[in-house]
């Protein structure tokens, strides 16, 4: 028998498995963020909110993604915490539309989402935390507990201390020292765990139940979800319509998983709206669910497919935000991309310091480690015959450089030590361009 709860006024949480209505954040804490009809942890915000008035807020120049507070899980305005996120500028990378038109004669839009740009640590996370911050303000959480590899717990540790909250982070032996520094800098506790990700996530559940700290949920998480979603609403502020395409370098998945709830909230208004292709890209250094997708297709996508997919034990990579070696989120991404006839794709580590260049080069701005990744997969892609005439393609640009110093100081190529001004020449910038471009291409 299916038990019902009574809903709040604004918005109410409902079981992806059982149907069963959660009717605020308060409540889903208390029961420790699962459905206690079926134990399910997949639960997601719905609104009792007209979206007849969405088209008013698919306008203007907001500072950040409370502009659309309306369909947004927080009861009362004077709980936001924001420092300036979500309303980052969609770019157009002409050197890209350049390159696919001369090399495979394709005419398409290539647009990139400067997450890179958000005002809190200038990472695609930083929406989910500053719901999150809100979230727990207005519902009195004092502590919290996540597991990361840099970037969400970066955020997590900044947002959570403005608004008061505590905040235990579990981060692999493999993370960069940088993130480390940031979030121990901002008061909140770092637990640095002997082992890879898996490993964190373990300790951090293990410390979470023992201590009674609500922890995240991950992936499904219904706050980070709700966050991220607004991405779509900013696809059609800035550009009038959602992509053909959308890339993105894959750790756990939240990204696609948040598009897909948000072109099914807002259908109503926008009935023609639907979801891109998404192309999923991860690096050779941690590939496990290409290495699933590759499988499942030379089969013909059996029957269960989803449900079969290695692990990789302490991955060995140059990108340990993207290091996670058990896709956990793989049996729900990969129905989903599967569903929007996209794929998984890989790209070769080796080639992460030669295309960071060229991006710094031939779009003025430096990008992370995972954002490079993202950028191969549009490369990879190309050569895949996965992008068609016409189309428009949206790059998520997760960080920037600034979110990882050593790999920032591998871009050096212009250098050279001298003794004297007689060794020293003008140079001419336009000098290095073939170069660049026969770095990454061959």
């Amino acid at each position: 028998m299916r038990l019902r709860v009574k809903r709040q006024k604004k918005y109410y949480l409902k079981c992806t498995g059982c149907g069963f209505e959660t009717p605020s954040f308060r409540a889903w804490f208390d029961q420790s963020q699962k459905c206690p009809n079926c134990g399910s942890k997949h639960s997601e915000v719905w609104y009792n909110t007209s979206y007849k008035e969405l088209p008013r807020f698919i306008k203007g120049n907001p500072q950040n993604f409370w502009h659309y507070f309306p369909y947004l899980p927080l009861v009362l305005k004077r709980h936001i915490i924001t420092r300036y996120e979500g309303t980052a500028p969609i770019e157009r990378w002409h050197f890209l539309e350049e390159f696919a038109k001369k090399e495979y004669g394709l005419i398409i839009e290539v647009h990139a989402y400067r997450n890179d740009l958000n005002g809190g640590t200038g990472t695609f996370k930083d929406v989910a935390a500053a719901l999150a911050a809100s979230i727990f303000k207005e519902n009195d959480l004092k502590q919290y507990c996540i597991a990361s590899t840099g970037n969400s717990a970066t955020a997590y540790a900044k947002y959570l201390s403005i608004a008061g909250v505590n905040c235990s982070v579990f981060m692999p032996e493999d993370a960069i020292r940088a993130s480390e520094a940031t979030i121990s800098s901002f008061g909140q506790q770092v637990f640095r765990v002997m082992g890879d990700y898996a490993k964190a996530k373990e300790v951090a559940a293990e410390y979470a139940g023992r201590h009674h700290i609500h922890m995240s949920t991950g992936n499904i998480d219904p706050i980070r979800i709700e966050a991220k979603k607004t991405m779509v609403f900013e696809w059609l502020r800035q550009l009038g319509k959602a992509p053909d395409v959308y890339i993105q370098a894959i750790s756990g998945g939240t990204g696609p998983l948040a598009i897909d709830k948000g072109i099914r909230e807002i259908r109503p208004v926008y009935p023609n709206l639907k979801n891109p292709r998404f192309i999923m890209v991860q690096s050779d250094g941690c590939d496990p669910m290409v290495q699933a997708w590759e499988k499942a297709e030379a089969e013909g996508f059996p029957a269960g497919f989803e449900k079969n997919y290695p692990i990789i034990d302490n991955p060995k990579t140059d990108v340990p935000t993207l290091a996670t070696g058990n896709p956990a989120t793989y049996p729900i991404i990969s129905k989903l991309v599967r569903k929007t006839n996209g794929s998984f794709i890989r790209m070769r580590e080796s080639k992460l310091i030669p295309l960071g260049k060229l991006i710094a080069y031939e779009q003025k701005m430096v990008p992370g480690p995972a954002s490079t990744v993202c950028v191969a997969g549009f490369f990879n892609a190309l050569k895949k015959k996965l992008i068609k005439d016409g189309e428009t393609v949206m790059i998520n640009i997760g960080e920037g450089a600034v979110r990882a110093p050593y790999f920032l100081e591998q871009m050096i190529y212009t250098t050279q030590e001298v003794t004297n001004a007689d060794e020293c020449v003008p140079h001419e910038i336009g000098g290095y361009r073939e170069q660049l471009w026969k770095d990454v291409l061959e």
